[in-house]
Formats: structure tokens, sequence, C-alpha cells
């Protein structure tokens, strides 16, 4: 009867392609691993000092290699292993993971191929030699075999590989000697750490690595823990090494977890962001790797051992759950100098945000991963574990609500029910109160330093603006519309308590816009820095609003004005165009006033120069400091002048019962973060002067 044909060239070129170096270097890869297998056989316990494989590679310039070859003292194609190579998907080496594949590899890599190889069968030494080809049928050709009288044959296998084809094979094989070394190591470690590995002397061009010595070099230290018990993936191996940072200069990483299957490199993890560390030791001179082996990973390998079988989420669990404590454990030291770095950024977080502090600096550093140092992240995981806390409170809460509505409930249990809940919820809202206050305090910090700033530098940069001030205290957003036109969108928060606490929580206000895009009736260049139209008590806008506060910014330090921006006359334009109506505010809402308006009016400016001419009749406000105009007639309200000096004291002095309640410091945050800079400045400074000798003392 028929049987089905197979098709050898399809196959082949449906094979994987190559998308790496370490992909391309693969079909290498299953040659020396034939060869090792084969002085593993010939030399048993004894390969390590009878086994010799030399693999060279013929390079011209930074191109893929010319040739290859591949010579070993191993068994050799005896009659059993040559039948096997003629054998597809043979299952010769199954036992140690072999999938019959490999010589595929070769086909589909290289357009030339040619073996020689001298066995020992029945006190005969046999040669054969052979083209390897790839052809629909008689892949083997020009093939002879020889016999001759030998008390024992000097047995081994030479393989020759040329012309890489031009498939992905010759565009992904590195051609610098330093990635093939890299590539070749990182592949074949497990063997190369182990005590069953012949001597592999690689020569790659002019330069010679000669394996296991090169490895052993650079692992300064290394432990082996035997058969972890896993419930999921059965008992595994775990080989953890210091080594010298070469080991990953090629790496895209420093530190990794190879899994290996059937001694074979199938996927290195990197995990510098879980153990948060660049380099380590006295020196900053090493890396990390692991090795990890077991009969879980040998089962799950696919054909060409290249990619195992199971998600990748399978990879990260085991990192996390079987290697993570065994490597914790391994680098307890560098990991120490990492966790108090940790700590000081814990302390820095909570202090700055008080509400993800749910614990102490400990207990919190529990929930974090053992090398995490990104601000943001370590962020992300406290809020978090906040939010998850707050959940179980708000179920202890709910659950005391309940046991409140049962008929048996005492006077002892009513208050013990609500003394708990009670307590739960103001520990959360004081957090959150703290947290509000380090905000007003960042804020205020800020702006003492930028007020220093645009007074110190005179020339004409954006920053100098009084918009730089004004736009911090009140950030607002413009949309632009379908028709090109824009709007201004009121921002959803700002910082108008610095000026009255009356304004915290004012709802509609734009900062630096030309006035008729806050009423677009009205075609002006004066442009107030903040227009709120809000009711007397709650600040929020009505339809007949009976208070409107205007603030308007001047530049810290500026002394010269022109004719039309006294602030009297500007106010008084500003209300009355506003009382005049027809205008629409920044929600394109009617402005409706009533002729009883009152008008609370805030400039901000220095009193110096023009500012001081035009508004030195003023009265003084209680403390001297700033100026105050009430009008007998126009309208309702109130015109006051602070100084930039002035706003930030009187602020402090507001705020300072709450800084000194939350336990922060009078000291600005940014003042102390510039002073540690500096520091770390001069520290830098210093030591490049000790260390150069051409350099002369330069003070800071």
């Amino acid at each position: 009867m028929p049987s089905l044909k197979s098709n050898l060239v399809k196959r082949i070129d449906r094979l994987p392609k190559p998308a790496n170096a370490a992909d391309a270097m693969q079909p290498l890869f299953e040659a020396v691993s034939n060869s090792i297998h084969s002085t593993q056989d010939r030399f048993k316990d004894k390969v390590a000092t009878g086994g010799k494989i030399i693999v060279t590679l013929t390079m011209e310039g930074r191109q893929a290699p010319e040739r290859i070859i591949v010579e070993d003292n191993g068994v050799g194609l005896d009659g059993k292993n040559y039948d096997a190579f003629t054998t597809t998907d043979t299952d010769n080496k199954i036992a140690r993971g072999g999938k019959g594949v490999g010589r595929l590899l070769w086909l589909d890599c290289f357009e030339e191929i040619s073996v020689k190889s001298t066995s020992f069968e029945d006190g005969t030494e046999k040669q054969r030699s052979f083209r390897f080809v790839l052809s629909q049928s008689d892949q083997i050709q020009d093939y002879e075999e020889s016999e001759v009288e030998a008390a024992q044959a000097n047995t081994g296998v030479m393989i020759e590989f040329g012309a890489l084809r031009d498939n992905g094979y010759r565009a992904k094989f590195p051609g610098r000697a330093a990635y093939v070394f890299q590539h070749f190591t990182s592949h074949f470690l497990p063997t190369f750490i182990g005590k069953r590995s012949p001597t592999i002397t690689v020569h790659c061009g002019d330069e010679t690595r000669h394996y296991p010595e090169e490895i052993n070099s650079i692992i300064h230290r290394r432990e082996t823990i035997e058969n972890i018990p896993t419930e999921e993936y059965g008992p595994l191996t775990l080989t953890l090494m210091e080594c010298d940072k070469v080991a990953s200069s090629d790496l895209q990483g420093s530190h990794f977890v190879h899994f290996i299957a059937h001694d074979r490199t199938v996927h290195s993890q990197k995990i510098d962001g879980k153990l948060g560390l660049k380099y380590f030791g006295a020196n900053e001179d090493r890396v990390f790797h692991a090795v990890l082996t077991g009969k879980f990973l040998d089962d799950n390998v696919n054909q060409e051992r290249t990619k195992f079988q199971f998600e990748d989420a399978v990879l990260e669990r085991i990192v996390n759950d079987v290697c993570a404590p065994h490597i914790e454990k391994f680098l307890a030291g560098p990991l120490q100098t990492l966790r108090q770095d940790q700590r000081t950024r814990v302390k820095a977080i909570t202090e700055s945000y008080p509400s993800v502090a749910f614990g102490d600096v400990d207990e919190l550093q529990e929930k974090l991963p053992s090398g995490e140092l990104n601000d943001d992240a370590i962020f992300g995981h406290l809020s978090r574990e906040r939010y998850r806390r707050d959940q179980r409170q708000a179920e202890k809460i709910r659950a005391v609500l309940e046991r409140l509505k049962e008929p048996t409930v005492d006077v002892d249990a009513f208050a013990n029910a609500i003394e708990a809940a009670g307590k739960a919820i103001e520990e959360a809202e004081q957090k959150s109160l703290t947290e509000y206050i380090v905000r007003r305090k960042v804020v205020l910090d800020f702006i003492e330093i930028l007020l220093e700033k645009v007074r110190d530098d005179t020339r004409d940069s954006s920053y100098q603006r009084e918009d730089i001030l004004h736009s911090f205290i009140c950030p607002m957003r413009v949309n632009t519309l379908a028709d090109g036109s824009q709007k201004v969108v009121a921002a959803a928060s700002h910082d108008l308590w610095i000026i009255d606490e009356r304004l915290t929580f004012a709802q509609y206000f734009s900062s630096d816009e030309e006035f008729h895009n806050l009423s677009d009736a009205v075609a002006s260049e004066e442009r107030p820095d903040v227009l709120i139209f809000d009711h007397v008590h709650g600040l929020r806008q009505t339809e007949d609003p009976s208070r409107v506060l205007l603030v308007e910014f001047k530049r810290p330090g500026r002394t010269s004005y022109s004719a039309d921006e006294n602030p009297q006359h500007q106010v008084e334009r500003y209300v009355r165009r506003l009382l005049e109506g027809g205008k629409l505010d920044v929600k394109g809402r009617p402005i409706k006033l009533k002729e009883d308006t009152v008008f609370y009016c805030f400039i901000v400016a220095d009193i110096v120069g023009k500012m001081d001419d035009w508004t030195y009749s003023w009265d003084r406000t209680a403390d001297g400091r700033g100026r105050f105009y009430q009008p007998r007639s126009g309208f309702k309200g109130s015109i006051e002048l602070i100084s930039w000096d002035t706003l930030l004291s009187d602020a402090r002095e507001r705020n300072q019962a709450f800084f000194d309640r939350a336990g922060i410091s009078g000291k600005s945050f940014f003042i102390e973060a510039q002073e540690t800079a500096h520091q770390r400045l001069r520290a830098e400074d210093k030591a490049a002067t000790n260390m150069d000798p051409s350099v002369g003392a330069t003070a800071v």
C-alpha cells in the first residue's frame, strides 16, 4: 500500500528563522552539543580530562564567518550514530533531550556541509566521509567508507560548515569575536559549571578562548542548591554565581536567571529590576547569574530547544516563587546596602505623601520588591497596599454598623463600636490632611525660590515674566476648538489660598489670557490674571453672584510701568465692563451682576518704583506692609495691594500651625535639595581633584 511521502525541503523551509544572534548560532550550538555528548559517551566520568573539542570560525572583517569547523575526539559516527544521522526525528538521544532536528538546522543555515568521522567498531577503525546537502532526496553525497585493523582508534568527528544562507542566518550571525564568545558562554554555561564538560577551545578570527577555564576565571563565588521541592514544577536545581561584570558585558542587562533544558540555555530572564542593582561588590564590578535546571524544564521545551512550551508568565512565577528566596540569601550583603537606600526613599516618599504611610518603614518595605528603587514604582506599590487596607477597614466599619442595628446591642457595645469606627476614619483622614499640608509647604518653598530667581536675573527670558509665578499658583488649560478658536477651561485645583483662604475652593478662574477670552465681548489687551465669580459663602458661581474677586499679578522686582498700567485705573476699567453686562464667563454663560455687587480686588506686586508712586496715597493695611484703596463711588468693594514678600510670609504664618502639627520643619524642601546637590558636586569636584594632580584647587 502507498505511504506518506516526506518533503524535507519544505519542512526545513518552514523551520523558524533566526530573530537574533543567539538564534543564528543555534546550528553551531547543535554541532558543539553533539560533540559534547560524543566525548561524554567515550570518556564517561573522565570527560573533563579526556574530552577535547576545537571550534574554529574563520572571520572576514566584522562579517559573519566564512567557514566554521567543529572537531572532537568523541566516539565518532559509529553504525548506530550514523543510522541515527540519516534518520529524521530520531529518538537516539531522546533521554538527553535530543529531538533529531539538529542536522535539519544545519541544512537550513549552511550551503556547504562536509563530515569526516573515525569510529571504533568490533576491533576495526572505521572511517566515513560525506557531504550533507539540502535536497528532496539523496542528502548524503560523495559517501566514502574504509576500515583499518586497530587495537584502539583515535576516534572523533570533524564537521566543516561553509557559506551561511541568506535567509536570516547570514544577517543575524555575529561578526565580532566578543559577541561570538558571549553567546557561546551563555548557551553552554550549565555544561561549563558542571563536572562533565570536555575541554573546548574556540578560535574566532585572531582570538581564542578555552572553556571551561574561561568561565572559572570570571566566577568569584558559586553555590548550588540541589532538588528544591516545588509542588507545581517538581524538583529544581539552582546554581547561584557571583561573576565579574564582563560576564554580562554583551548582554542587555546585568543580572540573569538562565533556564536550562537538556544542558542548553533556552531562556535568560533579566532580573535587574527585581534586584535593583547595577553592579555590586567592593569595586562595583560584580554581577549575578543563576542557572536553573530540572525535569519540568526538560519536558517542556520545543523540538529546536529554543523556547519553552508554557506561557512566559510561568518563568516569572518560577523566578519569584522558587529562585527569589535563595537569591536574596546569596546576595544578602549587597541587598542590605540596597535595602538601606530603599528605606531612605520610602521615608522621603511618606514624608511628602503621608496618606501612603500605613505603617512604620519596616512594615512598608515588606510590601515592596526587594530591589525596587524607582520612586514612582514605590509609591504605586504603597498606594495599592493603602487601597487594600482601606477596603479592609471599610469592611470592618460596615460590620460595626451592622452590629449597631441589632436590637440586643447594649450601651457599652454601642460606644465601643462607635469608637472603633471613628478611630479608623480619623486615622485615614489625618494622613490625607497631612499630605495636603505637605503640599502647601512645597508650594510655598517653590515660590520662595522662584521669587529669588526672578529678581536676581535681569535677562529678558521667559521666567522673568509675571506669568511664571501666577501660572504656578493658578494653572489653567486652553482648548482649541474645531473652528480654530480657543476656549479657557478652569483647572481642577489651584493655590489661590496663598492670597486669601476664602479663595481655596473658588471654582472658575483663568490665568494670563486676553480679557475677551474670559468675557468674549471685550476686545482688549488688558489681562486680569484671575477672574472668579462665586457666592459669598461657598464661593461657587451663581446666576446672580453678589461677590466678584479680581486678582492681578505683577512681576517681582518690577519698577517701571506704562502710563495705562496704573492698578487703580485697570481695576476700575475691568469692573465697569463687567457691570455694563452682555459678557460671557469662561464657560460661555452670561455674566449677570447686581448694581450692589461687591468687588474684592487684589494686586500682587513689589511696592517699588511706579507702583509705589501710584499707591502712595492709599491707606495702609493693619500690619503696615500693604496698601488698601476703597473707592467712594463707581463700584462697591476694595483694592488691596500685597507685596510678594508679604504674600509669602502671611501664607506661612497662616499655615505654620498646620506645619507644626504635621511635624514639618520650617526649612524649605527645595533648599535642602539644593544644599544636598551642592554638597554632592563639591565632593565630586574634590574627588576629581585628588585623582588628577594636574587639576588645581577651585572654590565651589
